[in-house]
């Protein structure tokens, strides 16, 4: 076999399912951190771990689980000689594997990749949920413009230390943020400068380099111009009442503003009400949703020693824990396996 066939088994193996975990992982506003534009080494080189940490937890889970009647050392030994160049002599156990043991190979390959998306799915929904994000900087997104427009920013330690010290003693986050009104001052050329104000909308970043604001969209938006005539010493004179700028409605539904030549964004966060009483109707779904779970888990833990050989557990490592244990190991375990999902 050529080095094309190695290389797909490990683009399969690997960089597959390490792609599904990262596109799942990103999702929302973080999806623009997944970005289709990466170059394909540097979104294979990304996706490498994930995939080997992946692949061995689907091993395990089949070997000791499902009765996989392979060994880790089988496994490179098939992998080998699938991705050799045909100078070493095919093992027995690659044309087992061939000849019996190929549909084995796709079912589990399947198991792979939907493992894969389903640990980016919930990986990054428990990091968000249990707002680790927030607390440690080992888990933030890359997508730091989220939290700064949707005033997440505040919540995180070091700026809520801040703002206990700050000259505004009240708690003006203790409702969520209903929108964000942006001041952006931008460089229009030489020493001309312009202020827009709007509330923000969305935004884009660059697609090489997503810490970077690309485009900023505005809604209700106002320029601030310097007048003309007015001389730049006089807006140092603080007897200067007369105002030195004008202020202009720019037409049309949305503005979209270039932020290569923005100098510096002051955002002001609009409270809501609604939003937090939302999410709190929303926690409650959550709650309930999880008792009616915990509730499922039990009964089918109980029913499952009485079903496993009509689902396929028979001959698995299951049934030699029904065969070895009394009716008081067994209750130990159950309560042990329901304190775990608690």
């Amino acid at each position: 076999m050529n080095l094309t066939t190695g290389f797909i088994a490990f683009f399969i193996s690997i960089v597959i399912p390490g792609l599904l975990y990262r596109r799942f992982f990103f999702y929302g506003e973080f999806s623009k951190q997944f970005n289709t534009k990466d170059p394909v080494l540097h979104s294979i080189f990304f996706s490498i771990v994930p995939g080997i940490v992946l692949q061995l937890i689907c091993f395990i889970f089949y070997y000791r689980v499902l009765g996989f009647n392979s060994s880790f050392l089988d496994i490179f030994t098939i992998f080998r000689d699938v991705t050799s160049d045909g100078t070493l002599e095919t093992k027995s156990v690659t044309k087992v594997f061939i000849n019996n043991h190929i549909t084995t190979y796709f079912y589990y390959t399947l198991f792979a990749f939907i493992t894969a998306a389903f640990a980016g799915y919930a990986s990054s929904r428990i990091i968000r949920w249990w707002k680790l994000d927030k607390k440690y900087k080992f888990f933030r997104f890359k997508n730091q413009w989220y939290y700064i427009f949707s005033g997440e920013v505040l919540t995180m330690k070091k700026f809520k230390e801040a703002h206990r010290v700050t000259f505004n003693k009240t708690d003006s986050f203790q409702y969520d943020v209903s929108t964000t009104y942006a001041d952006i001052l931008v460089n229009i050329k030489d020493d001309i400068r312009e202020l827009y104000t709007g509330y923000v909308v969305d935004y884009d970043l660059k697609s090489d380099d997503t810490t970077q604001l690309d485009k900023i969209y505005l809604l209700d938006t106002y320029r601030y111009k310097r007048k003309p005539d007015v001389d730049l010493s006089e807006i140092n004179n603080e007897k200067n009442d007369e105002p030195t700028r004008d202020r202009k409605k720019i037409p049309g539904d949305v503005f979209i503003l270039n932020a290569d030549n923005i100098i510096n964004i002051n955002l002001t966060y609009l409270p809501s009400k609604g939003k937090k009483v939302d999410k709190q109707k929303r926690k409650e779904v959550y709650h309930k949703l999880v008792r009616y779970t915990h509730i499922t888990a039990m009964l089918f833990f109980i029913a499952i020693h009485f079903i496993y050989r009509f689902i396929g557990l028979n001959d698995t490592v299951f049934e030699e824990y029904i065969h070895s244990t009394n009716f008081f190991e067994k209750l130990l375990m159950y309560f042990f396996i329901i304190q775990i999902i608690s």
